[in-house]
């Protein structure tokens, strides 16, 4: 059984366990686990850890341990190549990041990443598709809270292509960075071409505290980012976060694979892109 360590932009989250025919640990072969991003208008991001076993004591050292930190990372968009390095961010946890200072994403472009580590070769695709737009963003208290409630966030769908989401939140002087909502991936088979409001729940900083407070509260400025991405890169978070909410207990599982669009052998992870919109409510 794998316990696998994916360092998620923003977070550190700690993916449910992947059943295997056998519980014995001493057999245990890590995999490579690459988290990598790149927005419209911002530099790519790509976080590198090793998985562990399900049976690994994990804790704040043996995470450090985990991460791999003597890869060369290229990203690259046909015409520009940049060979990204290694920076401490403290914002993250644990704080190494291999962080572009060039290329910057743009709507409409294809990106392409290469990881070389121990003679190994993994690779990846991706695109950054038109920001999604919201028509309105608003506040309401949940039933019998006199504080407490929740932000909802209405957009009308493009009936002419499928259509992929995602929504992260940030509430000033207290998060330090964008956080993934509750469920926070969402493709618009359900509703295309129709008006759709999100109930935006706050979630968990990381996965190893999930917090079963989903409120946001009076007092609260909040940032929204809204996030469109492509298909591949939706199918790997709505994998996920089938296997971290709806299943939940790591000794179950639901039997389906987590969707990984990374290219080469023993290799887990995501690399995506994403058109970004921005938005605030000052919560009254």
């Amino acid at each position: 059984m794998d316990r696998l360590v994916l360092l998620i932009i923003p977070a550190v989250l700690l993916l449910a366990c992947v059943p295997e025919p056998s519980l014995d640990q001493t057999a245990y072969e890590p995999k490579l686990v690459i988290d990598g991003s790149i927005e419209s208008g911002g530099f790519p991001r790509v976080v590198l850890s090793n998985s562990a076993s399900y049976f690994m004591n994990i804790d704040s050292a043996n995470i450090r341990d985990l991460i791999v930190s003597t890869a060369k990372v290229t990203v690259s968009d046909g015409e520009t190549e940049e060979i990204l390095t290694l920076k401490r961010d403290d914002d993250f946890f644990p704080p190494y990041v291999y962080q572009g200072t060039s290329l910057k994403g743009e709507v409409g472009k294809t990106y392409s990443l290469t990881v070389e580590v121990k003679g190994k070769r993994y690779t990846a695709s991706t695109t950054i598709p038109p920001p999604a737009k919201f028509d309105k963003l608003w506040f309401e208290l949940a039933p019998g809270k006199d504080s407490l409630g929740y932000v909802y966030g209405q957009l009308t769908d493009n009936a002419e292509e499928a259509n992929y989401y995602r929504v992260f939140t940030q509430r000033l002087n207290k998060d330090n960075r964008f956080i993934p909502v509750y469920l926070s991936a969402v493709g618009d088979q359900y509703f295309n071409g129709q008006q759709f409001t999100f109930t935006i729940l706050r979630g968990p900083e990381n996965f190893t505290n999930v917090i079963d407070d989903l409120y946001f509260k009076r007092g609260d400025s909040v940032r929204v980012k809204l996030c469109s991405m492509d298909r591949a890169h939706f199918d790997f978070w709505r994998t996920v976060e089938r296997e971290l909410y709806v299943v939940g207990n790591p000794f179950s599982s639901s039997g389906n694979e987590i969707i990984s669009n990374i290219d080469g052998d023993d290799a887990l992870g995501v690399w995506g892109g994403y058109g970004v919109s921005f938005y605030a409510i000052n919560i009254k």
